[in-house]
């Protein structure tokens, strides 16, 4: 079940007008305040007319946001000391959940685990946010950030966290900062890609099987970052019969078509854009072409369209994007 020009807010301290007003060689009385009094002083002035992170949510309008934050008693958190990095998500993009994810938020378990996998117990602003940055959350779960280049709205790049794109970035706020990002980071990492398909074995058993015969368990389980282009039981049985069973008896064969289905960046699907060329894990460096268009997403390679399916399903070494076709013309 079921993504903006890097900006730093600064704050003038005054603390230079002082400096100039005290730059003459008289000696400084004692009412006469200290050039580092007044800047820490001109600081926690500033400190104190930042809001808190709980009324930052609100001031912004993330009302959805701010009641679950209030509903699942984390109010008292975000309006402490902190600091904290919050990803909050938008109201629309609550509204877009899906009625099964909205139902399972009602459960207040459910609800105290999905909101603290948008906090982070230290303050990350936008530009500390490289490209591939897995980031502990503070449930102890981990969240994956990227940057890509935003080849159609003609912006130099696009911040995503686990495939959100970021549509404010650094709210400041006394005890943190805040991004609001335009999906709700739903569902959450449980594993590697090898263990997101060993939790579907109804879904992925036919899947497994070809990726133990191809010798690629360990790539699908390591600690690298990929994009596992994963083609469902359905997407094998579209082969015919006898070549199924050829490629489960053909170790060289799995592996060289697997292997077109493994990207060797992490890929979003806000990362990709139409026409663009992407190299795969193949012997022979083949590439695939990304088709993007109002239906949804394709890939194209060795002569077969693979629509995608599921896109964005976060995991611990990537991103999963479920195919329906395996990419593989005999």
């Amino acid at each position: 079940v079921a993504c903006c020009i890097l900006v730093q807010l600064c704050f003038a301290t005054g603390a230079s007008n002082i400096v100039n007003r005290h730059s003459g060689n008289f000696p400084r009385n004692k009412e006469t305040p200290s050039y580092n009094n007044v800047l820490k002083t001109s600081q926690q002035v500033q400190w104190k007319e930042l809001p808190d992170l709980m009324t930052l949510t609100s001031e912004l309008g993330l009302k959805a946001f701010y009641l679950f934050v209030q509903q699942a008693g984390l109010a008292t958190m975000l309006r402490g000391k902190g600091p904290w990095t919050v990803f909050a998500p938008t109201n629309s993009a609550f509204d877009r959940l899906p009625q099964d994810v909205k139902a399972a938020l009602a459960d207040p378990e459910v609800l105290n685990r999905v909101l603290l996998y948008h906090m982070v117990p230290k303050e990350l602003k936008a530009g500390s946010l490289q490209n591939n940055k897995v980031i502990t959350t503070a449930n102890n779960d981990t969240v994956m950030a990227n940057v890509y280049e935003d080849q159609e709205a003609g912006q130099d790049k696009v911040l995503t966290i686990n495939g959100s794109p970021v549509y404010k970035e650094n709210q400041m706020a006394r005890n943190g900062v805040l991004h609001i990002i335009d999906k709700v980071l739903f569902p959450l990492t449980t594993g590697t890609a090898l263990q997101y398909l060993r939790q579907d074995n109804a879904t992925y058993s036919q899947t497994l099987k070809l990726l133990e015969v191809a010798g690629l368990n360990n790539t699908l389980n390591d600690t690298t970052g990929h994009t596992f282009l994963l083609p469902t039981n359905a997407a094998l049985e579209k082969l015919d019969p006898a070549q199924l069973r050829h490629l489960m008896n053909d170790s060289r064969t799995a592996s060289q078509i697997l292997k077109r289905h493994i990207l060797q960046d992490v890929i979003f699907q806000a990362g990709f854009y139409d026409n663009e060329k992407i190299k795969t894990l193949e012997d022979n460096n083949e590439e695939l072409t990304v088709l993007v268009g109002p239906g949804g997403m394709e890939l194209y390679g060795n002569g077969t369209f693979s629509r995608v399916l599921v896109a964005d399903v976060p995991v611990s070494n990537g991103v999963v994007h479920v195919v329906d076709t395996l990419m593989f013309k005999p």
